[in-house]
């Protein structure tokens, strides 16, 4: 009598896991790599966890002046 079990892991350790203790227990394995879609909540939430945000009284185009007048391009002599 055949049994499967599908399991569904999130990361690449964790499928290197499971896969080796099969091989460690002599079970054939059939492996299928899909890209599991994401809800438009989920899509929100990993662009929020990368892309952050920035609170500030200047608006975008004061920020990008300041950064630019910072700025400095000194004479870099390097000595190796």
């Amino acid at each position: 009598m055949m049994h499967t079990i599908t399991i569904e892991t999130q990361n690449d350790t964790d499928f290197e896991l499971f896969k080796g203790l099969a091989q460690r227990l002599g079970l054939r394995i059939r492996e299928t790599h899909t890209e599991g879609e994401r809800s438009e909540a989920e899509e929100l939430r990993l662009l929020n966890r990368v892309a952050g945000g920035w609170k500030s009284d200047e608006s975008g185009d004061e920020l990008a002046a300041m950064l630019q007048n910072a700025r400095s391009f000194h004479d870099r002599t390097i000595h190796l």
